[in-house]
Order: structure tokens, then sequence, then C-alpha cells
């Protein structure tokens, strides 16, 4: 098994254990209701597209999270010649982000078994209330010895210092028996590689792998850990 070699591992949330595109789906559906607006994937890739964009910039520490999931709002719905509050928007979308299961199947079982194994943490870049509601509504919280979500640890994935932050909780550690487990290519395993730790990348799609960061692993789903 990949993992055995490992004393300490740092799971990436969504996308990763949780199917977060099937939860952004339905709370943007749910967004342009309350709005009279009829959903369509168009406009949903308008609006992934600007959301993308924008953590993009907050992952190079170009802007705050606070600032991203304001904007995002406001310039969507500026495309469609209407003027939101985008921090009311953003409450609203995260409330219905954090509704319902949204695990990809085999998590539970995977994370079962590894938690008797090994030290589990979370490392997740976001707003602190919202994952904190979608660990606890999937029954999550559990699993893991320590949850380090970037909004409270003051620094994001990929920076160093986010790392940094997690090696001085966890204490006295070797760098070799930790590895981040993670589907964004950029700031879970360039993280990664940068703190010295080992990377496994979650890469369903099979996409290429960037010449300029290579994974230690690369699984299609989480649950290929086991294998």
């Amino acid at each position: 098994m990949i993992l055995d070699k490992y004393k300490y591992i740092l799971f990436d949330l969504d996308d990763t254990l949780l199917d977060f595109e099937k939860a952004e789906h339905i709370a943007f559906n749910k967004l342009l209701e309350d709005s009279d607006i009829q959903f369509n994937e168009e406009l949903f890739n308008k609006y992934k597209e600007i959301n993308r964009g924008l953590w993009r910039r907050f992952e190079l520490g170009e802007m705050s999270n606070k600032e991203v999931t304001k904007l995002r709002f406001e310039q969507f719905f500026n495309l469609l010649g209407k003027k939101v509050d985008g921090r009311e928007y953003d409450v609203s979308f995260r409330s219905y982000l954090a509704m319902g299961n949204q695990l990809f199947d085999g998590v539970v079982e995977l994370l079962d078994k590894l938690s008797k194994t090994h030290v589990m943490c979370i490392a997740s870049n976001g707003v602190g209330v919202t994952q904190h509601t979608r660990l606890k509504n999937n029954d999550l919280n559990k699993y893991f010895e320590h949850i380090f979500i970037s909004e409270e640890v003051g620094y994001q994935k990929p920076d160093v210092e986010f790392f940094n932050f997690i090696f001085q909780k966890l204490g006295d550690i070797d760098k070799k028996e930790v590895i981040i487990v993670g589907d964004n290519l950029m700031s879970d395993i360039l993280g990664g590689i940068h703190s010295g730790i080992d990377t496994c990348w979650i890469n369903p799609k099979n996409s290429p792998v960037n010449n300029e960061v290579k994974p230690t692993y690369i699984v299609k789903k989480v649950t290929d850990l086991l294998k």
C-alpha cells in the first residue's frame, strides 16, 4: 500500500474526500433560484471560470479569501447586469454548499482503516466555518486528529508557511513520514514539494503531469491509496 511508509497523512478536502463539484453545482443552482434566474451549464461555467481565477490569485497571495468569496458573485452577476452584495450572496451560497452528503464512494471505509494506523490531518484552503460545517455534516471529524484550514492558519497552500504551521503543531516529526494527498497540482502538490514532503496527486481525468511539478505518486481516486 502506498501509505505504509508514512505516519502522517495530510488530506485535502474538496475534490479529494468530498465531491465539491457536485456540492457546488447544487449550491449555485439554488443561488440562481433565489434570484429568479434559470440555471444552465453555460452560466455555471462562467461562474466557475471567475471563481477559479480569483482562488488562484488567493493562492498566489494577491488577495484574501474574504475578497475572493465577495468578488466572485459580484463579478458574475455583473455579467448579467445585476448588482449584488457579494458578501450576502456568499453567506447564502456557503449555507447551500454545506448541505447534504458529499462523500465520494469508499471514503468512509478508507478513513476508518487509515485512522487506526496513521495520524490523520485535514489541510484545506477555504473558509473555516464552511469547511468545519461540511466535515461535521459528513461525519468526518472523528477520523482526524488535526484540522488545518487556511483561514485559521493565516497562510494558504502552497505557501510553505502553511506547512510549517502544520509541522510545528505536529511536534518533533520526520518529514519523510509525512505525505499530502490532494487534487490540486499547484496548491497541494507544489506546496508539498516546496515543504519537503512526499505528495500524492488525485488525478481522475488523467491530466498530463506538469514537468515542473512532479508528484511522488499519482492515483485516479483517493480510495486507490489502499491498493
